[in-house]
């Protein structure tokens, strides 16, 4: 004759898990690239989301293989950036327009942004600060901001030191006029960026 067991009376404290207990471990099941093709499909706000929680999740979404699957399925979304002086302090900060219009600052250029006077170029995943201002003297320093991984990095100087100047994207390439000193050789008055090459040339505009 079997034997039932008596019903258990006790309530229960918890509930069984059925996933893993931390989501870093069901990531680690994967083979990257079926991670990484699934967090493609991400959005950029999610995926900053999920980049704070774990190293291997952050690994992850700093992937270049990520960065570049996304571009290439047209994964693009428009955001808005802002640079402010944020009175007493003279260096700029940055700040992205969240989903709840408010402004969500980034980490800070820690490579000694000219406080002003500075020209901007969108390109691509990021955006160029060309130039500017530090203690009234022009500088020629140029930095790249990745608007994906908000990470900063200093990129090749002009040859020219330049503030207030006019720059622009054209077929791929950067190219900044003016914005240097009226003594300025006339051969260096205009010069060219060419982001997949990382390297400045002259631009002679035609008399």
């Amino acid at each position: 004759m079997s034997q039932v067991a008596p019903p258990n009376d006790k309530k229960r404290t918890k509930t069984q898990e059925v996933f893993p207990s931390s989501w870093s471990g069901l990531w680690s099941l994967l083979p990257d690239a079926v991670a990484v093709n699934c967090l493609a499909h991400a959005s950029r706000l999610d995926l900053a989301a999920l980049a704070v929680a774990s190293k291997c999740h952050r690994s992850l979404v700093a992937s270049p293989d990520l960065l570049d699957m996304r571009w290439r399925m047209d994964c693009r979304e428009t955001s808005f950036y802002v640079c402010l002086r944020v009175s007493p302090d003279v260096t700029p900060r940055w700040f992205i327009l969240n989903r709840n219009r408010r402004l969500g600052p980034i980490p800070s250029n820690p490579y000694n942004q000219a406080p002003e006077s500075s020209s901007f170029v969108v390109v691509d995943r990021g955006i160029y600060i060309i130039g500017g201002l530090i203690n009234g003297n022009r500088t020629s320093d140029v930095f790249f901001l990745d608007c994906f991984s908000h990470t900063w990095r200093p990129v090749p100087s002009m040859k020219m030191a330049r503030a207030g100047a006019s720059a622009s994207l054209v077929d791929g390439k950067i190219y900044v006029v003016g914005g240097c000193v009226g003594d300025a050789d006339s051969s260096n008055w205009a010069e060219v960026f060419d982001p997949k090459t990382q390297t400045w040339g002259n631009w002679f505009i035609p008399s």
